[in-house]
């Protein structure tokens, strides 16, 4: 069996792999996390839950609560235009719908390279990273 290959739980159709299952959760760099959100749901580790065309050499990366302190009404504005609501939850948004949602909220067009979900430990809640490129630098 291919090592690179354990921890993948699906692949989309445009070769997209999602991560994160029994198998266990892993980091950005392929390692497995130590505190998994199992046995430590309120100060677990950042994991990967999609990964695109991720190079840790491009691109840049917001978390998604800080979207949400920076500017109120506009992460507001943008959740309500691609989703219909104001959640601040990420666990059942497409890859697809967040690249979109954050090319509102940078008022450019980016291109999402990962996704990966981690804890404020001050407080427990989930939060999410959100790796990007923009994409005039896909070129």
């Amino acid at each position: 069996m291919n090592k690179d290959n354990d921890n993948i739980v699906s692949m989309d159709y445009e070769g997209n792999v999602y991560y994160g299952n029994n198998h266990g959760r892993i980091d950005m760099d392929g390692r497995p996390v130590e505190r998994t959100k199992e046995k430590f749901p309120y100060s677990y580790d950042a994991y990967v839950t999609w990964k695109g065309d991720y190079n840790k050499y491009k691109g840049d990366c917001v978390y998604s609560d800080r979207l949400l302190h920076w500017d109120w009404d506009k992460y507001n504005e943008c959740v309500m235009e691609v989703w219909g609501n104001k959640g601040q939850i990420f666990y059942n948004r497409t890859p697809k719908d967040i690249e979109k949602f954050l090319s509102l909220y940078y008022d450019k067009e980016v291109k999402l390279t990962m996704i990966m979900e981690g804890c404020n430990t001050s407080n427990g809640f989930p939060y999410w990273i959100f790796m990007f490129e923009d994409k005039e630098e896909k070129k």
